[in-house]
């Protein structure tokens, strides 16, 4: 039942997701050019992230040193969200040069689990998790930006034309789906971080005010043209 009404919704989401992508682009200038940052007043966060972003131009980037971990992350994003769509995961199994696969029960599956990796962060999200009960500490925020940076990385290598994940979804709905709902995961993650539930109420009631806006400026534009 859950993965048909997924499975049901996946051009919609699609569809909707690159509808509003100039919303979320907006959004995450808005974001950015908000922060005041100086060499005296860097973010514990910004200093992982580019502390690690640093490590695997160096060392992290040959396929040798990084990519079980990635592969790691990865299949375990897929075992995360069958669990969290009603399956049950029997195995996985990972290696460090010839990808990795999860066995799951419960259905076929859905869009949702082949995507997730794609722009889900696992190891940020059970860091923020961290976050939420523990008073706010600097080794922490340092961890959450690394692992920012870890996905980002481990998506770049692995976002690719030949990916079987992305020809199981569809190239093209992977062209719609992807860009926006990396720029919400990692937008959200930084208004969270910067400003807390506060941030994220303000984003999500920004994000709609905006998609509402020109949602209907095309909507009198193409009753306009259709009238003529």
């Amino acid at each position: 039942m859950i993965n048909s009404i997924i499975n049901i919704l996946k051009w919609p989401v699609a569809l909707f997701m690159a509808w509003s992508l100039p919303a979320l682009l907006l959004l995450l200038w808005n974001f950015v050019i908000s922060q005041h940052y100086s060499l005296q007043n860097i973010p514990p966060m910004m200093i992982g992230l580019a502390g690690y972003l640093l490590l695997w131009f160096l060392i992290f980037k040959r396929k040798a040193v990084g990519s079980y971990f990635s592969t790691l992350e990865h299949e375990c994003t897929h075992a995360l969200f069958a669990i969290l769509t009603g399956h049950s995961v029997k195995g996985m199994h990972i290696t460090a040069h010839d990808g990795g696969h999860v066995v799951y029960k419960g259905g076929p599956g859905n869009w949702l689990i082949t995507i997730a990796p794609y722009f889900f962060p696992t190891i940020t999200v059970l860091l923020l998790s961290v976050r939420l009960f523990v008073a706010q500490n600097y080794w922490l925020e340092i961890a959450i930006g690394a692992s920012i940076a870890f996905h980002i990385t481990s998506s770049y290598i692995e976002t690719h034309g030949a990916q079987s994940d992305l020809r199981q979804v569809g190239k093209f709905f992977s062209f719609c789906f992807l860009p926006s709902a990396n720029i919400l995961t990692y937008t959200i993650i930084g208004t969270y971080l910067v400003s807390g539930w506060p941030g994220m109420k303000r984003a999500i009631y920004f994000l709609y005010g905006e998609i509402t806006s020109y949602s209907i400026v095309a909507y009198h534009y193409v009753d306009a043209l259709i009238r003529k």
